[in-house]
């Protein structure tokens, strides 16, 4: 190699390590410490419920102030003979937020259902989970219900 290309090369590393540490030095002039809450949980379940009615038994869940995911999953199983048209629905504060799940149940058939929901309590607070079918239809058997709420440093819940 030449004298002039070793030289370059050195001068090109210089220059990179001063910009590095420039930035290095930028950068931790604002470095703020995140003061993250730990996250609260909540979390509620049944194995088997029995859905008769045209409403299920409902849940009902008082929570505290704050920025909260609530999701739920379950196993929906139509035992009997024809289709059922299977909603659920989980609500935060009365409908402020909510998310429905809109299933067919084929005929002795389950089907796996999900739901989130995510809201920022303004005070102390409920969110409600609940599943409907027409009434007079064959009973649901509602299979390994989990219902989770998870308290958040924030939420951001807009429309893309």
């Amino acid at each position: 190699m030449s004298m002039p290309s070793i030289a370059s090369r050195r001068l090109r590393i210089a220059s990179t390590l001063v910009v590095a540490a420039a930035a290095g030095a930028l950068l931790a002039g604002n470095a703020v410490t995140a003061e993250a809450a730990a996250p609260e949980v909540i979390s509620r379940w049944n194995n088997e419920l029995i859905h008769v009615n045209s409403i299920s038994p409902s849940f009902n869940q008082a929570i505290f102030s704050g920025p909260y995911t609530v999701t739920v999953k379950l196993t929906a199983e139509n035992t009997g003979s024809t289709a059922i048209l299977y909603t659920c629905l989980v609500s935060a504060e009365g409908g402020a937020d909510t998310d429905h799940a809109f299933v067919t149940l084929p005929p002795n058939s389950q089907q796996t259902v999900a739901l989130n929901v995510v809201h920022n309590f303004t005070g102390n607070g409920v969110f409600t989970f609940a599943c409907t079918k027409p009434a007079g239809t064959s009973t649901v058997r509602m299979k390994q219900i989990k219902i989770t709420g998870l308290k958040v440093n924030s939420v951001h819940n807009a429309p893309f």
